[in-house]
């Protein structure tokens, strides 16, 4: 579970306001329509799309905790979820509202996910469906390289020792 100081963060760049809040349970319709909307064709691709089981693997993602809304200039716009475990920093989800992509708020999570890393001494690591290619290249962008591959997910990692701010941003 991320720390209690880091949970309610207002970031600023320089034209942006993103402010990530600790989600609570009156999120969960929420997180639950980001989820779909972001990642629907995605899952599609690989699965085909079945409304219940998906959101029964949103749900459960939500009840795993360490979930924060990203809001940018007051609106809510997408989620995050980020567990520090033993070993390292686990970036478990990053959707945000397709209208909302591509303005650089994605880009500023994950350089906030991974100052978390440098501020635990951990990698930080992740996976992504293999059909979502867009995504390896965003994570790539940011440093992370691929360490593994599953049937269904690639897993990316950003060492510590790599830990530099984002050279995409």
């Amino acid at each position: 579970m991320v720390t209690s100081n880091l949970i309610k963060i207002i970031l600023k760049m320089s034209h942006l306001n993103v402010i990530l809040t600790a989600a609570q349970e009156t999120d969960r319709v929420f997180f639950v329509e980001v989820h779909h909307a972001a990642y629907r064709s995605v899952i599609e691709a690989m699965f085909g799309w079945d409304v219940e089981l998906q959101r029964n693997y949103a749900n459960a993602a939500f009840d795993s905790g360490s979930i924060h809304i990203i809001s940018l200039e007051g609106e809510d716009i997408g989620v995050v979820g980020i567990d520090i475990m033993p070993d390292h920093v686990w970036l478990k989800q990053l959707f945000i509202l397709p209208r909302q992509q591509r303005k650089g708020v994605g880009s500023f999570v994950v350089n906030w996910a991974i100052e978390i890393g440098r501020k635990v001494g951990k990698d930080v690591r992740l996976q992504t469906l293999k059909v979502n290619s867009g995504a390896v290249q965003f994570y790539q962008k940011h440093g992370f390289e691929l360490v593994e591959e599953t049937a269904a997910h690639w897993k990316l990692s950003r060492h510590l020792d790599s830990i530099n701010p984002c050279k995409g941003a």
